[in-house]
């Protein structure tokens, strides 16, 4: 049998199949294959040896809307961090969504879905505020985007934040946003997931959770403004644990303000792990310190604060994979998988990272890329690996 790549001797760690062992991983074109005792031919041996060999990362809460937005990033700049799909949250709305798609989805390396915002301008910059006034919404042009990109558009968005929504009409807009999806979905037979944006919200966390239905994104959801899912004797809001078991999704989507230091520590010791990580990830953030770096430097922060790795890394790989509808296909290491791998080296050293309240988390591990696989390619490699 002949070969593209073999990754061999590296620490396999793969979510989806509890795979936590010293193995090979063989690539053949753009998937991973199961040899099955066969001889491999290969011409391209990587020898991953003190390394971690993961699923490619999933960033399922990024602003990538590159030159349409003032806040975004370009995506393919994340392939260097591990990172091998996202998920636009909501940086497009109807009116600039197939811009989006052609001048970025489809350029890019970078495995992208998206939320569609529920204000048609979207997001455009940090200066510039959204109206999530239901009776703003082009619905017959929302009807048009979301029925023309419907293998790329995972749902609506809101942000439900005070300043952003009045505080007397906020559960009145959300409300009328899930009611929405349920409408199109009638009509068009889609399956639209709700993502709320829930950091400073003018209702309680229990009230906004309680909104939601299976499957829905409550994100942001160790942020520390307001009202937060933290009850005053330390344990979790019982309608957002009502949530949780019906099936809602919790998405940590740290970013800079929206991740509370305490929200975060009193909530893993209350046993309420997040079912997604993600690093919300602007320009002002993107490779700066000491908020969200980027999404390894995020992953540390849960490391620090005691979640074991296996369960970090199922929630940056598993997990959005399955809600973006790619399961099986990415954030695995199955053989029939497509080839998305990174390569981690843990490396140790301190670094400080902060909250919005500026409140200090110190790390001491962070994991570092040696390389990127994308479907069988190699799109980015360290000079002084695989020589």
């Amino acid at each position: 049998m002949k070969a593209d790549f073999i990754i061999r001797g590296g620490r396999v760690m793969d979510p989806v199949t509890a795979t936590d062992q010293i193995r090979d991983v063989v690539v053949s074109n753009t998937r991973i294959i199961d040899p099955q005792g066969e001889m491999v031919e290969c011409d391209h041996v990587i020898d991953a040896s003190g390394c971690i060999v993961a699923p490619g990362l999933i960033d399922f809460h990024t602003h990538i809307f590159y030159e349409g937005s003032g806040t975004c990033l370009r995506p393919d700049f994340m392939i260097s961090q591990g990172t091998t799909a996202a998920v636009d949250a909501g940086t497009a709305g109807t009116v600039t969504y197939e811009a989006f798609y052609k001048s970025v989805i489809a350029q890019s390396t970078v495995r992208i879905k998206s939320f569609l915002t529920t204000f048609s301008g979207g997001q455009l910059d940090f200066k510039l505020c959204e109206d999530f006034d239901p009776c703003l919404i082009n619905l017959p042009r929302m009807e048009r985007v979301i029925d023309k990109y419907r293998d790329n558009i995972l749902g609506l968005k809101i942000r439900l934040s005070k300043g952003v929504v009045p505080d007397d009409k906020g559960l009145e807009y959300l409300k009328r946003i899930v009611d929405l999806a349920e409408e199109l979905d009638n009509k068009l037979g889609t399956s639209l997931r709700v993502c709320v944006h829930t950091t400073n919200a003018p209702i309680t966390a229990g009230e906004l959770a309680q909104c939601l239905r299976p499957g829905d994104i409550f994100c942001h959801c160790y942020q520390g403004a307001g009202n937060t899912i933290v009850t005053e004797d330390g344990g979790i809001s019982p309608l957002v644990l009502e949530a949780r078991k019906r099936g809602v999704i919790f998405d940590a989507a740290n970013g800079r303000g929206n991740f509370g230091v305490d929200t975060a520590r009193r909530a893993l010791a209350a046993g309420f792990l997040p079912d997604i990580i993600s690093s919300d990830l602007t320009l002002d953030k993107f490779n700066i310190p000491p908020y969200a770096k980027n999404l390894l430097f995020v992953m540390a922060k849960y490391r620090t604060l005691g979640m074991e790795l296996m369960d970090i890394l199922r929630a940056v790989t598993a997990v959005p994979a399955r809600i973006m509808g790619m399961e099986g296909k990415i954030g695995t290491l199955k053989p029939g998988a497509d080839a998305d791998i990174v390569i981690l080296k843990q490396k140790d050293l301190s670094f400080t990272q902060k909250d919005f309240r500026d409140e200090e988390l110190t790390s001491h591990e962070l994991l570092v890329p040696q390389m990127t696989m994308c479907a069988g390619e190699i799109n980015f490699c360290q000079s002084d690996f695989f020589l």
